[in-house]
């Protein structure tokens, strides 16, 4: 899958204990709650979608998380299609039914793996509509809604432009990096991926280490905002220094480097930063969904990949040469 997955559940654990003779009912009669999870992206050939159920028993939660249909509907159950909208029209232009895989296999963890049941669509999505997410249960009838518009390209001008890279000619210079807010976007990051090979005894191995910076946010949704990266090669410098050690005949090669820089709208940015860890005494996290008649995120992110661009020379020169990773055997 192209997006980093997020995984979405309620489990509800009861066990009661008490002294006296009467019996405390905590768990309540059973009600189907679904939970969704989708981020639509125009770039992505293919948008997955996760359509799971909640569940609740007296047993143990772990156990029963287990289980392929604690957490699955049977393949038939659940329908669910895609509307295209469009933004001229005001009107459905095209409509995709969602077919499921289990061809991803999920790591291990808590619920059943490796396989793992999917929806999704190949559908060409046009930047400028409007996409809603509508979800059938066909033995309730009961009908699950979301709606998002898609987000469009931040220009990074010539910092991505040509074949080439410069982080910086003087290391200990800042470079900064601008680009303006787009609409509907509300969160932005940047990741600058270094490929490097190593050599050992003629065996060469490709690798890379992902430079992530720290996520920006714009304070407005209509677009035009300025916003910046201020950074120095020395922190790429030092990146490399922390995630590779000296090691006997092994040579390596900087390669070059990828920008992927990713923007995602204002209910992903509310989603992400209430899934943060709490910090204070108050330990409760609020929940946030945004789909009708279920819980979970049905929104958009916009990844663009600026593919393979050649460090600068003086880059090169520094990662070979420099006291922060001249000890590294770089070629």
């Amino acid at each position: 899958m192209k997006f980093k997955t997020i995984l979405f559940f309620i489990a509800l654990i009861a066990v009661c204990n008490i002294s006296c003779n009467n019996d405390l009912k905590i768990l309540a009669p059973y009600k189907n709650i679904t939970v969704v999870y989708g981020l639509m992206d125009q770039n992505d050939s293919v948008h997955y979608f996760r359509i799971n159920k909640a569940f609740e028993g007296s047993g143990n939660a772990y156990e029963m998380a287990k289980q392929y249909d604690s957490i699955y509907y049977p393949v038939g159950l659940i329908s669910a299609v895609l509307e295209d909208s469009s933004t001229t029209t005001n009107s459905i232009v095209a409509t995709y039914k969602l077919d499921t895989t289990t061809a991803i296999p999920l790591g291990p963890g808590t619920f059943p793996y490796p396989k793992q049941l999917l929806y999704y669509s190949k559908a060409q999505l046009n930047p400028n509509d409007y996409f809603n997410l509508i979800i059938t249960n066909t033995k309730t009838g009961q009908k699950i809604t979301g709606s998002t518009s898609l987000l469009s390209d931040v220009n990074l001008g010539s910092f991505v432009n040509g074949t080439m890279i410069n982080i910086s000619n003087n290391s200990a210079v800042p470079t900064t990096l601008s680009w303006n807010s787009v609409f509907n976007g509300r969160i932005y990051q940047m990741t600058i991926r270094f490929f490097y090979s190593e050599t050992y005894q003629s065996n060469r191995t490709s690798h890379f280490l992902d430079w992530i910076f720290p996520s920006q946010t714009s304070s407005t949704l209509a677009g035009q905002e300025s916003l910046i990266y201020t950074f120095t090669a020395i922190d790429l410098y030092d990146l490399i220094a922390s995630s590779m050690k000296p090691e006997l005949g092994v040579t390596r090669t900087a390669d070059s480097v990828q920008v992927i820089f990713t923007t995602g709208s204002d209910d992903l940015n509310t989603y992400v930063q209430l899934s943060q860890p709490p910090t204070g005494i108050n330990q409760d996290v609020p929940s946030f969904s945004d789909i009708k008649n279920a819980v979970g995120l049905y929104t958009s992110r916009h990844v663009q990949t600026f593919y393979h661009k050649q460090l600068g020379q003086a880059d090169l020169d520094s990662i070979k040469n420099g006291s922060i990773t001249g000890n590294l055997g770089f070629q």
